[in-house]
């Protein structure tokens, strides 16, 4: 996933179904369905990146 350039919600180690979903496409995104949900963000949203193609 560091390739994607996802977002997700991770708890206890685990992705988290917000809305019938597992990521977004941007941060905006994710916090609005968290939002809608219920779901406090704090530490648990993950970028998972997109890394330069020289660090592959």
């Amino acid at each position: 996933m560091a390739f994607t350039g996802l977002w997700v919600i991770r708890r206890q180690g685990a992705l988290t179904e917000v809305g019938g979903r597992l990521y977004w496409p941007d941060r905006a995104s994710l916090e609005r369905a968290a939002a809608q949900a219920g779901v406090q963000l704090s530490d648990i949203i993950i970028h998972t990146g997109r890394l330069g193609s020289d660090r592959r």
